[in-house]
């Protein structure tokens, strides 16, 4: 009887450990980041001044609700950028397996076209170059992994004025700024190089000088030779007088 007892308690622990396995094993799967890594080859593949049309709201704007506000727009835009590769290319196949991980959020976030609404005054579109593209459909699934978001979501207030829209990229700002500095630093390196070359041509101009100075001295006679005198003015007078002289006889 003991045994029987033995034997059905050792059945039920084995049957809640693999229950509790699965489930556990199951929650623990995260389809978001099995292919992150993914969008490095993307960027590599992509050419980096293709501008990637995309439809998003900011993340200092969107709150707590970020994700569900940017899931669908991003879905829409990188089935856009698949359409743009062929049906055999690397680039369509990888992302297809985005636009699947897309599809799933959105299913799992239920719906999300009332929180959309809310915020449409929000939404901006533009054009952003490969490479802030990716940084931010990869910020995207990194807030999706960790769950920053939330059912509960007051808009701001709409923008009184209308945003310029920019084809620079994600984190314009930053990135303008930045381009500015380097130009800067730029322009500052060709001084001093302009200067050095015009000090060079310089240099050797006035050894060439010198060295001609050197080898014809007669030519600088005008400036540092002999000056040449006029004949006394009593020679000129007695040479008149014999040849007067002559013309007599």
């Amino acid at each position: 009887m003991k045994r029987a007892h033995i034997w059905i308690r050792a059945c039920v622990h084995i049957l809640l450990f693999i229950t509790l396995g699965v489930h556990s094993s199951k929650f623990d799967v995260n389809p978001v980041t099995d292919d992150i890594s993914r969008l490095s080859v993307l960027r590599q593949n992509i050419p980096k001044d293709y501008k990637i049309p995309v439809h998003y709201v900011p993340k200092e704007e969107g709150g707590m609700c970020w994700v569900k506000l940017n899931v669908f727009y991003l879905e829409e835009s990188l089935k856009g950028l698949a359409h743009k590769f062929g049906n055999i290319s690397s680039n369509r196949k990888d992302i297809s397996i985005f636009i699947q991980m897309f599809q799933e959020l959105r299913l799992n976030m239920g719906s999300v076209e009332p929180i959309m609404y809310d915020f449409e005054c929000h939404y901006r579109e533009e054009r952003w170059q490969t490479a802030w593209y990716f940084d931010f459909v990869k910020d995207f699934l990194i807030a999706a992994q960790n769950k920053e978001d939330s059912d509960d979501c007051d808009p701001s207030p709409c923008p009184t004025t209308p945003y310029t829209a920019t084809t620079e990229g994600y984190l314009t700002d930053t990135g303008t700024l930045t381009d500015v500095v380097e130009r800067s630093l730029l322009s500052l390196l060709f001084i001093p190089l302009i200067a050095l070359i015009f000090l060079l041509v310089w240099k050797v101009r006035s050894c060439r000088n010198e060295e001609d100075l050197q080898q014809n001295p007669a030519e600088g006679g005008l400036f540092t030779g002999t000056e040449v005198t006029a004949p006394p003015l009593d020679a000129e007078i007695s040479e008149k007088n014999m040849l007067n002289v002559i013309e007599i006889v």
